[in-house]
């Protein structure tokens, strides 16, 4: 009888650890999980992220799942919650990789997918560290950006690009849907560097035009670069720059006044305001805001003013305030000293916040975006010291500073409660508020600019340091 009753409770647990040994997890037996790529090669460079996607899936529910780069120090491991069971999941899981890596090196990068019944697949993915990221990199040399193109004199477009790639250039497409352009080019043998140069011809009807200049490149993953030309098309000038750069000078690194724009139109007689910083001041007139071509105004040989941009410059003899007057089409200009009479700003690098304004000093800072430590509260522009701009030691009518942009930027140059302000509109514009219009906006490049406003000419420079 005692035998017997060994023998059973023997066998009890031999089934229970039978049991156990056959559903460690608890959870019944299923199928294996299921893991789907979304590459077997994926493409990297040394301190750059790269991502690993993968559709993953079990009949019964995930556990987990391992990354694993063991030669990166990449051991991963994300656990999935149990209630409610998870039968799907897109991992998508960034790395970068370290800086100290070659980009010749290549890695498996490793997945383990484990399911709640225990049962482990795997996938590798190949991990390569030649990557090329950039795409295309096209350069203008005509039409620049808001380039004029005068229909009285020629109604032809030369277009002419440089394209360059690392990886080689796949191919090239030049669109304007207004002019009925849409071209591709397939270049044969993939070069680096590309040169497109053709002339289209345009309606005689002035228009505005968007030239969409597009490249792809060749590269395993392709990138692809595209560049919006603006173009006006006109029988006048609807604007004309005054430039006192030397020409060659990129004319789209300062953020706002580089060329400056007219002051009053009538026609095509264009009207300036402008202050010669020295003696023998060299100036020229342009049809386009963002380079010397191509329309150029300057003197010939003979001292006439012509339209062309070998012209030499014109010389504003002595220092001091100009009004200066041309005419595009007849070609004729002149250049006048005056006086200014504005009120004066005087001593602001002194001022003083007050309630009382009897005993307010003016003092002028600034307000906006895109500006290091500046936002729209005019106590802050206060209190923010280095936002302050002073008086030009040689000329009162200039308040002068330095400002630190942090990209597109917005102003309004303020005292007190906006007493006095200038709002910065477009074209470098600065009016004596209350002034017309809004606020503009301008694309700059972070860092460090010059920044004259120029009380007597309503206008602001930022020039970039």
């Amino acid at each position: 009888m005692k035998k017997n009753v060994f023998l059973f409770f023997l066998a009890l647990f031999g089934f229970l650890v039978t049991g156990c040994q056959n559903n460690d997890s608890g959870y019944p037996s299923s199928d294996n999980p299921t893991v789907v790529v979304s590459t077997k090669e994926i493409y990297g460079a040394p301190s750059r992220k790269f991502e690993i996607k993968a559709a993953l899936a079990d009949d019964l529910g995930l556990k987990s799942v391992e990354i694993q780069i063991p030669e990166l120090s990449l051991d991963k491991v994300i656990t999935f919650a149990t209630n409610p069971l998870l039968k799907s999941y897109d991992l998508s899981y960034f790395f970068e990789v370290p800086s100290d890596r070659g980009t010749s090196e290549a890695f498996k990068i490793k997945l383990l997918i484990t399911d709640v019944s225990g049962n482990v697949v795997t996938e590798e993915i190949n991990l390569r560290l030649d990557g090329e990221f950039a795409a295309p990199t096209i350069t203008m040399i005509t039409p620049k950006e808001g380039a004029v193109i005068l229909l009285s004199t020629s109604n032809e477009m030369p277009v002419n690009f440089v394209v360059n790639d690392d990886s080689g250039i796949d191919y090239i497409n030049v669109k304007c849907e207004d002019l009925g352009i849409d071209e591709t080019i397939q270049l044969e043998g993939s070069p680096q560097s590309y040169t497109f140069n053709k002339t289209y011809t345009l309606p005689v009807t002035a228009a505005n035009y968007v030239l969409t200049i597009t490249a792809k490149d060749k590269f395993a993953i392709p990138n692809t670069g595209s560049l919006d030309v603006n173009i006006v098309a006109t029988n006048e000038y609807p604007a004309i720059y005054l430039c006192d750069q030397p020409k060659g000078t990129n004319l789209t690194t300062d953020a706002v006044g580089v060329p400056m724009y007219f002051h009053e139109k009538n026609g095509q007689d264009f009207e300036f305001k402008y202050y010669a910083d020295t003696d023998n001041k060299e100036v020229y007139f342009l049809g386009q805001e963002s380079d010397f071509a191509p329309h150029c105004f300057g003197l010939n040989t003979s001292g006439e003013l012509v339209d062309d941009v070998a012209s030499t410059p014109i010389i504003l003899p002595t220092k001091g305030y100009y009004i200066i007057k041309v005419n595009p089409n007849t070609l004729k200009y002149t250049a006048e000293k005056y006086t200014p009479t504005s009120k004066v700003w005087a001593d602001v690098a002194n001022g003083l916040w007050h309630d009382d304004e009897a005993l307010r000093k003016p003092f002028v800072s600034v307000c906006g975006g895109g500006i290091d430590g500046a936002n729209w509260d005019t106590w802050n522009a206060w209190v923010v010291t280095k936002l302050h701009l002073a008086n030009n030691a040689s000329n009162p009518y200039q308040l002068v500073g330095e400002y630190t942009l942090t990209g597109t930027m917005e102003a309004t140059f303020t005292g007190q409660w906006w007493s006095p302000s200038w709002r910065l509109i477009k074209n470098g514009i600065a009016t004596m508020s209350p002034g017309e219009n809004g606020n503009a906006k301008y694309p700059a490049a972070a860092g460090v600019y010059k920044v004259v406003l120029d009380t007597e000419l309503e206008r602001v420079f930022i020039t970039k340091k």
